[in-house]
């Protein structure tokens, strides 16, 4: 393990910038950590909380997901998704924003879903699930509150933390936990955790903005299962900070693998 940990080490200083790692061991796994408690920039790994608390309404009674909403010009939002490119006033159910939401990573979905659920409420969930550094401070592409100060701030060890309780059905319950991760595992931007992987083992959220580029997953094999997060902000690129991230995700995957044998 000392051998894995030097290896990452090294990839984490050749990268010139901050990288955070947390490894949750679920089954026949490792458990690993690198700065696993330092708040870094959510960007899009803060939809993974905002997917948890609409679901815990859902649970509860608060929400419906098949709740539609229509797509006015005023809740489009730039960056990554679809529903910016479509028709006006194209009505979409809740259950389809919060896949859009994760596995396309939705921005006007995501905007929509906050408004319904409410921040102070995915802030609220979070701390009564005992994650006290993450929170979600504003919308997607809301630039104004950066230059204010309120941005997005996760933990690594928060991440892998709340993807191994939903592994162990304990987040939100079985059914809730199960719709959560399958959404995950739908996922449809997994070059960074799953560079080095084999396909389908991973379900995951990726999430960049400047240069904070970030992975959180689960990575379920027949032998082993673990939960993942990987941060970094002020790597020397973008595509530089992908490429180690998916190098450390191959390390501690072939790690496990080995455990395994």
């Amino acid at each position: 393990m000392r051998l894995i940990v030097n290896e990452i080490e090294s990839l984490a200083h050749d990268l010139r910038g901050k990288l955070s790692l947390c490894v949750r061991n679920i089954r026949g796994a490792v458990d690993l950590s690198l700065n696993e408690d330092m708040e870094v920039v959510a960007a899009s790994t803060i939809k993974v909380p905002i997917f948890i608390e609409a679901l815990r309404q859902v649970r509860d009674g608060v929400l419906s997901l098949d709740e539609i909403c229509a797509v006015t010009p005023q809740l489009r939002c730039d960056g990554s998704g679809v529903l910016s490119h479509l028709h006006d006033g194209i009505e979409v159910s809740v259950r389809d924003l919060l896949t859009l939401m994760i596995i396309v990573s939705d921005n006007t979905a995501t905007n929509i879903m906050v408004d319904r659920v409410g921040m102070d409420n995915v802030n609220n969930t979070l701390r009564s699930l005992g994650y006290a550094k993450t929170r979600l401070q504003r919308k997607m592409y809301d630039w104004e509150a950066i230059a204010a100060g309120r941005d997005n701030y996760i933990v690594a060890s928060e991440a892998a933390d709340m993807l191994a309780r939903a592994a162990r059905r304990e987040l939100l319950g079985k059914k809730w936990d199960e719709m959560l991760l399958s959404t995950m595992g739908a996922q449809q931007f997994t070059a960074n955790l799953g560079l080095l992987l084999p396909e389908g083992v991973l379900a995951n959220k990726t999430g960049q903005v400047n240069d904070a580029v970030n992975d959180c997953g689960l990575v379920t094999t027949p032998d082993f299962c673990y939960s993942i997060a990987v941060f970094t902000q002020g790597a020397k690129s973008i595509g530089e900070a992908q490429v180690t991230i998916g190098r450390i995700s191959k390390l501690i995957y072939d790690a496990a693998l080995s455990k395994s044998c």
